[in-house]
């Protein structure tokens, strides 16, 4: 395996973990390769594991001296990572590794997502289970399979594998903070029959991008603009200048990552393709004053193909459709009154595909507040039939709450401010962490979820901090140290 400039870094034996698993191909839905790397390393390093048909991997190690006593711990995080590319870069999540690399003071992959959302829980676990410097309890490290698409390896998994109750995630994207709770979320999948008819005109190639994306949890409060949600607004302000048909839309790969990026053909009547021109130059002038700040890279791209014959969407049938990107009520709904500054409801359309006869939408609906969760959901469902939509939802978790009576979250804030001389900060983040499914599965835990500082995940655009990477694995120590 050819090492990178990355393997060099400190603290080395995160680092150089870090280096192999970027090597190894591990988008969600694609899974296998990362599973049997992790059941190899326990049979290299003598390890007990346990594999289950999803893929989920467990490695145990036993305590070290002085803390036979202690309740077990788990270490745990998922193997899967969001799979986005940059505009004009190719690459295959299936087969070919990151191209990872140091930037400054950050790691940071060339055209790609780097994956420290998750990796950064292999790593920093592989290098506990294979130092003989880490004071600890008995440790079950559990590594999940397929958590970016709806936790589906955390929902499988056999709960009586794992008897540790104290649980550190390592799932967190911000250094200094202590994550003890967390929103529930669920996938909406909208279908809509495209009826097609044939017509004559001009094509059109169009493209809506130069979005930052990003996290539909953590970001979705920046006021980013989502390419779907515009791709409505704009085909509706066409239609109003301009006789057109939409030949194809796409946008977009998962439900949790706000859509940067809508591309497609349409088809312009011979005789309106001016007014055509006008209204898109002034849509596009229009939103980029509007994201002036929040997404000054907006663009949206016209190129005239030609005349042509084609099948297109027929006109009852686009109306619809984009009505229904235009009033789905995506976004921030509710901010949290119990922990100011945290977002409590939103919804975020992360892709498009618009097909031959059928359109399909994948949301992400996320609340700590699960009757509010269900009643957006109602919301969207009433909107996607109106329009002639069939709605379909899964992986449906419940939120993490906050237990105020854990002595993990104790030992983690005195640990924290001997280590550091300060206090850290405690709080909940309006995103997905597992933790939500291991209360749903054992009932009592005591859990936290921490990580090292990384900016723009799920996006091409992530970095992973190098020295609070360190800083955190020296947290993490001082943390099972204390774990008497």
């Amino acid at each position: 395996m050819v090492m990178s400039d990355v393997s060099m870094l400190e603290p080395k034996s995160v680092f150089q973990y870090f280096d192999e698993i970027s090597a190894v191909p591990r988008a969600s839905k694609f899974n296998a390769k990362i599973s049997e790397y992790l059941v190899n390393f326990a049979k290299k390093n003598n390890l007990e594991y346990y594999q289950d048909e999803l893929g989920n991997v467990i490695i145990y190690k036993g305590a070290t001296p002085g803390y036979e006593t202690a309740e077990p711990v788990m270490l745990q995080g998922h193997m899967d990572m969001v799979a986005a590319v940059a505009e004009g870069c190719e690459h295959d999540f299936e087969t070919q590794p990151l191209e990872i690399y140091v930037d400054g003071n950050y790691v940071t992959a060339a055209g790609t997502t780097l994956g420290a959302d998750n990796g950064i829980a292999i790593a920093m676990a592989l290098a506990v289970l294979t130092s003989d410097q880490v004071s600890h309890p008995a440790l079950e490290v559990l590594i999940t399979v397929d958590e970016e698409i709806g936790m589906l390896g955390a929902e499988g998994l056999d709960p009586s594998k794992i008897s540790a109750r104290r649980i550190i995630n390592i799932d967190s994207e911000s250094e200094g903070v202590i994550t003890v709770g967390c929103a529930g979320a669920v996938d909406c999948i909208t279908t809509f029959e495209t009826p097609r008819v044939t017509k004559s005109g001009v094509c059109y190639k169009y493209t809506l991008d130069g979005l930052q994306g990003g996290h539909s949890g953590m970001d979705i409060d920046k006021e980013r603009g989502n390419a779907i949600d515009l791709t409505g607004r704009v085909f509706l302000d066409c239609l109003k200048e301009a006789r057109m048909n939409i030949i194809r839309l796409t946008g977009g790969a998962v439900t949790n990552a706000i859509c940067n990026k809508v591309s497609g053909e349409v088809l312009v009547h011979p005789d309106d393709c001016i007014a055509f021109e006008k209204a898109m130059r002034e849509v596009s002038a229009e939103l980029k004053s509007e994201y002036e700040i929040a997404d000054p890279g907006l663009k949206i791209t016209m190129e005239r193909v030609g005349e042509m014959e084609t099948e297109v969407v027929s006109d009852e049938c686009q109306m619809n459709l984009m009505k229904y990107l235009f009033v789905i009520p995506t976004g921030v709904h509710h901010m949290s009154v119990a922990l100011p500054g945290i977002v409590e409801t939103s919804m975020s359309i992360g892709f498009i595909r618009l097909e031959g006869d059928t359109m399909q939408t994948g949301a992400m609906i996320r609340s700590s507040v699960d009757s509010r969760k269900k009643n957006l959901c109602q919301r969207v469902k009433m909107v996607s039939e109106a329009y002639g939509g069939k709605c379909e939802f899964s992986g449906d978790y419940g939120a993490w709450e906050f237990n105020n009576h854990s002595t993990l979250l104790d030992i983690c804030v005195d640990a924290f401010e001997l280590h550091f001389g300060k206090k850290p900060e405690v709080g909940a983040v309006h995103a997905g962490l597992e933790c939500g499914k291991w209360a749903e599965k054992w009932g009592a835990i005591d859990a936290v979820s921490i990580g090292p500082e990384m900016m723009e995940v799920h996006s091409p655009n992530e970095k992973l901090s190098i020295p609070s990477t360190a800083r955190t694995w020296e947290y993490l120590k001082a943390i099972l140290a204390a774990c008497k």
